[in-house]
């Protein structure tokens, strides 16, 4: 009996260390499976910010464009008035019949040019020296 129970001493020692083996490997499975899983939703988490921000920055650049856009037509629909205005107030004005001196014309130009440019010189209001 002595060697019955040796025997079954050893099958039971190999049995323990093979379960032992067997709930580390899994064990450590599902610990590399875990990191993987975290680093998974750092990844998405990451995309979904970047994503976000890519949406922000096109609302705020949309805003801006339709801003422009209506401050262009106001300033159209504004000279347009102001076009209408100046020639119902000349429209009675033997003065408004003359042409206008080349150097005027010239001088309006520049300074319509300074303007658009968002120069200083001209555009300040202050005639050049």
């Amino acid at each position: 009996m002595s060697r019955l129970t040796a025997i079954i001493a050893a099958v039971v020692a190999c049995l323990i260390f093979c379960l032992g083996w067997l709930a580390m490997h899994y064990h450590n499975a599902a610990s590399k499976q875990q990191t993987r899983a975290e680093s998974a939703e750092q990844q998405v988490n990451a995309a979904e910010a970047v994503t976000s921000n890519v949406l922000t920055t096109m609302t705020i650049f949309n805003t801006i464009s339709e801003a422009n856009q209506h401050a262009k037509e106001q300033i159209a629909l504004d000279a347009s008035g102001a076009s209408a205005d100046i020639k119902v107030a000349v429209a009675s004005d033997d003065c408004a019949l003359r042409s206008v001196p080349d150097g005027a014309v010239k001088r309006l130009q520049q300074y319509a040019d300074g303007l658009r440019q968002g120069a200083g010189g001209s555009a300040t209001g202050k005639p050049d020296s």
